[in-house]
């Protein structure tokens, strides 16, 4: 559409007429905000001493921690029972030092690598839990 008005107004080098500002309002807007609280389930491993945590608790604390370092897993439970079952088995005491280590040291990251539940695994203690282990000893 052609602004003949516009057009006009060039070429006679008149100024716009200024335009009237529209009111501001006078009320502020309204914000609500909803909060939600959930539970966290299995998280009962923050009120125990290492000493303490079975294998479940290493679990939650590991996927948790990989969570929270990497994003959402796709999680298979039966795998991760018997990796954790193991690795708590394998390394006794030490096994809920070497996992705060790896995520609260490390950040999560071993050898410029993602940790996930593999690193738990008796294939990679060579490389993974043993390295840990004697930096902690």
């Amino acid at each position: 559409m052609i602004d003949f008005a516009a057009i006009r107004q060039a070429a006679t080098g008149a100024k716009p007429a200024p335009k009237k500002p529209e009111p501001v309002a006078e009320t502020a807007p309204v914000i609500r905000e909803t909060v939600r609280v959930t539970a966290v389930a299995g998280a009962a491993y923050l009120l125990k001493d290492d000493d303490a945590w079975s294998w479940e608790d290493l679990r939650d604390y590991v996927m948790a921690q990989i969570e929270q370092y990497h994003g959402p897993q796709v999680r298979n439970t039966t795998k991760e029972a018997a990796v954790f079952k193991s690795f708590l088995d394998r390394h006794g005491e030490h096994a809920v030092r070497i996992a705060r280590f790896a995520f609260e040291v490390n950040r999560g990251m071993w050898q410029r690598a993602p940790i996930s539940v593999n690193r738990f695994c008796k294939g990679s203690d060579p490389y993974f839990a043993d390295k840990i282990k004697s930096r902690l000893a």
